[in-house]
């Protein structure tokens, strides 16, 4: 699939701000979220990194550089998003409005300056926090600028970067504001602040994490975030695993393969459909002081094309028996 020409939306305006034309529309979609994009968000530095780690993931690029992605990377990485998003959306419509309501309000009696904003407009150069809320969705994202009116369209304008639209796994990464687009937006509130910083970690500890679409704290940037080393937040989305233990999942993830293998060796023509035929259940494998890992089938087909035992032609094709879109980028 080509990717979309823009969408125009003569007339619309919101939170005073006239809406321009654009190739995403103002409304997300499943269809076009995590729209594939062959440019790394950062290009990686050979000199820096080991030579076993560079060789491990040259999977994920088609050049020698590591400039570009992939196709196996584009197809692997826009599923697990999707499976994500689809997550996240259940995860959302199981949460109650009165609490999301309480949720938010909590937040604004703690901010106590925070005001609501009906054109933006009055907000340009003004430095402060505000709150997006997502009343569709029952969630709010808190941020902080010296230019709250820029950051805000910002937010509308712009796209999460592709290879950054996860944060964690595909299945507790909390859902990426920035791939929300302007009309999803339903609420906005604002405060001045001469120190944002100080103002955005105050009001987001006061807020249920269940609610809130931040991925790291508020505040002052930590050097361990400068340093690339901060850990993310994660979300369970409800999800109730069934428990799988490490000995089993060692046996189960080799299973794939095993299936590849022996269709390779007999030439069965029906590969791709015996894959996509496969329990798909989501497990949970317990793992030391820290929460289980969790892991389906999906990730190991994934794994597989990522090692060359399938082509990228087999897996986009498993992905559409399982329901997909295939997406490219253009050339």
């Amino acid at each position: 699939m080509r990717e979309p020409k823009p969408v125009l939306h003569p007339g619309i305006e919101h939170f005073g701000e006239q809406l321009r034309a654009s190739r995403f529309g103002h409304k997300m979609t499943r269809e076009l979220y995590a729209y594939p994009n062959r440019k790394p968000k950062e290009k990686p530095r050979r000199e820096e990194w080991p030579e076993e780690v560079w060789n491990d993931s040259a999977w994920m690029y088609r050049d020698e550089e590591h400039t570009e992605h992939s196709d196996v990377f584009l197809l692997a990485y826009r599923d697990a998003a999707l499976t994500n998003f689809d997550l996240s959306m259940k995860y959302f419509s199981s949460l109650d409005q009165d609490d999301f309501e309480g949720a938010l309000d909590h937040v604004l009696t703690k901010g106590r300056t925070f005001k609501p904003v009906q054109s933006l407009k009055s907000w340009d150069g003004v430095a402060g926090a505000y709150i997006m809320v997502f009343d569709e969705y029952r969630q709010f994202y808190i941020g902080q600028s010296n230019d709250i009116r820029s950051r805000i369209k910002k937010h509308w304008t712009h796209r999460k970067p592709f290879d950054r639209v996860l944060f964690g796994t595909r299945y507790d990464s909390i859902f990426p504001v920035d791939e929300l687009r302007a009309l999803d937006t339903t609420r906005i509130f604002a405060a001045r602040s001469t120190n944002p910083y100080a103002l955005e970690e105050r009001t987001e500890k006061a807020a249920d994490q269940r609610y809130c679409l931040n991925r790291m704290s508020g505040g002052e940037p930590p050097l361990t975030v400068m340093l690339g080393s901060h850990l993310p937040r994660n979300r369970a989305h409800g999800l109730a695993a069934v428990p799988l233990s490490p000995e089993d999942y060692d046996l189960e993830w080799d299973k794939v393969s095993l299936v590849i293998s022996q269709a390779r060796t007999s030439q069965n023509p029906n590969l791709v459909e015996t894959l996509a035929g496969l329990d798909m259940t989501i497990y949970a494998v317990p793992r030391e002081e820290r929460p289980p890992y969790l892991w389906s089938r999906r990730d190991a087909v994934a794994g597989a094309a990522a090692r060359g035992e399938l082509t990228v032609e087999e897996y986009a094709v498993f992905l559409k028996l399982m329901g997909e879109k295939v997406i490219w980028p253009e050339s």
